[in-house]
């Protein structure tokens, strides 16, 4: 990438996380050819994952200097990753990791941490797991989940398919580091979610592809970092690659 800002966190090392992370349950051999984008004020490595397992899993990391935001300039980078399991019945994941400087104002980190319900209603027992997970993330930094949590419940994020497991928050660059814990967090508990669902084949995929495009729906219409690529000149094509779910 050939824009790039002087932000901390997230590191440019986590996209490797994640693709490691991805490539452990699809296969090495799973991942499209990486794209590599840029155009004036921003620029995008994105990868994206098809197997057996996760239908789809894509992740990227945008950077943009000297772009705008509703006329005012501003710096951002984010991370961000989406998983789309090939069963109905098994949760998707997202991680949204955006550190951003506007105008005259401070530097803020965005972190949202859920699963996707794909059948409308994510099983309690994918949930409690995840929930854990981010408890003792929070917990081990003096943290309390609760605040967190009651942020991101009834924000009908994702279309109301949100699991409203994890967390969603502000936070500045010194909570850098408690960050990249939930971000290893999340991770391991989606793993453990899906070793345990072996046996969840299928699910009702008429009620999957609805939920699907609700998502993508809320996406293109209402989701804040979309807006703020299109105000940039980032393409929905390259958004699609690694956010947009599969098949709608």
């Amino acid at each position: 990438m050939n824009v790039k800002n002087d932000f901390s966190f997230p590191p440019p090392g986590q996209l490797d996380t994640i693709r490691a992370f991805y490539a452990a349950i699809n296969g090495n051999d799973s991942f499209d050819p990486k794209t590599e984008q840029a155009s004036g004020v921003w620029s995008a490595e994105v990868h994206c994952s098809r197997g057996p397992i996760l239908e789809k899993a894509g992740m990227a990391m945008v950077e943009m200097c000297g772009g705008s935001v509703d006329g005012a300039s501003a710096d951002i980078r984010l991370l961000q990753t989406l998983a789309w399991p090939v069963s109905a019945d098994v949760p998707g994941l997202i991680i949204m990791a955006s550190t951003s400087k506007m105008e005259g104002g401070d530097v803020i980190i965005t972190f949202y941490a859920d699963l996707i319900a794909q059948n409308a209603a994510a099983a309690e027992s994918d949930k409690e797991p995840f929930t854990t997970a981010m408890r003792t993330s929070c917990e081990r930094h003096g943290r309390d989940l609760a605040e967190y949590q009651a942020f991101l419940t009834g924000r009908g994020m994702l279309g109301a398919c949100a699991a409203e497991c994890g967390m969603l928050y502000f936070f500045e660059e010194s909570d850098a580091a408690f960050l990249d814990d939930c971000i290893k967090a999340a991770l391991q508990a989606y793993r453990l979610i899906l070793d345990s669902a072996g046996s969840r084949a299928g699910g009702d995929k008429g009620r999957m592809a609805e939920c699907r495009a609700t998502i993508r729906d809320w996406m293109v219409t209402q989701d804040y970092g979309v807006k703020v690529a299109r105000q940039n000149g980032i393409p929905d094509e390259l958004m699609g690659i690694y956010g947009f779910p599969p098949g709608v």
